[in-house]
């Protein structure tokens, strides 16, 4: 059975609380990243400032999350430039002006797993690249390397969070693979891509939900690649993270937030 990567099952300011801990996602066998390292990742909080799903500012007043996590949603906060939950110093903070799940999202499979967020304001940190392109991934032992990052528990099971922003680089992995009878036997549609190590080890977990799975350039550049969506477990042998796929919505993206 598949988990949700995100830490409340309602995002409402009386739900909170109560369902923190009880669904799935933070980085496993990852690192911490470098402060300023990834201006992109923001997190979303509770009114009452507990982080539960991650983000990606893709332009200054636009953040791209899983749909999973906005559902229900009353009230939330958007914190950006964040990189030690106990240090809010140098962050921005916003409310949510609209949000915007995609129409064809399916509560039971996660297909279309994409939500919009505008701020109520625009962010002065570095926003990322959408990836436009299909990414071949190598069928053979070159593997196609890519980031994800997060706040989210750091091993499958645990309900604390690192106070500091995690990241892992994990290969992607193929459709034919991850389709697998003994992966996940046909529920990986075109709209997902998975990520991981087929022995398992490092993967995203819960908390880590809506945040970026992403490659850097040489020059530095970054490209959003997919949003952390859901897995069986986390970091499991054979089941790898599966994320929403960025470049099949780029029109989508682009209408609603003109």
């Amino acid at each position: 059975m598949f988990t949700k990567r995100i830490l409340v099952a309602l995002v409402t300011t009386c739900s909170l609380s109560a369902f923190a801990g009880q669904l799935h996602q933070t980085i496993v066998g990852g690192m911490p990243a470098n402060k300023g390292e990834l201006p992109f990742q923001v997190s979303l909080q509770s009114s009452s400032g507990s982080h539960f799903c991650g983000g990606s500012l893709i332009k200054p007043n636009w953040v791209l999350t899983a749909a999973h996590c906005v559902q229900g949603s009353s009230s939330m906060k958007i914190v950006v430039g964040m990189h030690d939950q106990k240090n809010r110093a140098d962050t921005e903070t916003f409310t949510t002006k609209r949000i915007i799940a995609h129409p064809q999202f399916n509560r039971s499979t996660l297909d279309y797993d994409y939500a919009l967020i505008q701020l109520s304001g625009d962010s002065k940190f570095r926003t990322i690249e959408l990836n436009r392109v299909e990414i071949e991934v190598p069928k053979t032992d070159d593997q196609f390397m890519v980031w994800t990052s997060g706040w989210g528990t750091t091993s499958e099971g645990s309900y604390a969070l690192p106070n500091i922003l995690q990241k892992v680089e994990v290969p992607l992995v193929s459709s034919e693979a991850c389709n697998a009878a003994d992966v996940y036997g046909g529920d990986i549609t075109d709209r997902m891509i998975c990520a991981g190590y087929k022995d398992g080890g490092k993967d995203s977990c819960q908390g880590d939900s809506g945040g970026p799975l992403f490659t850097q350039q040489a020059s530095g550049d970054f490209s959003l690649v997919g949003v952390v969506s859901w897995g069986e477990g986390c970091a499991r042998p054979n089941k790898y993270g599966v994320y929403s796929k960025v470049n099949v919505m780029i029109d989508w993206i682009a209408t609603q937030t003109q």
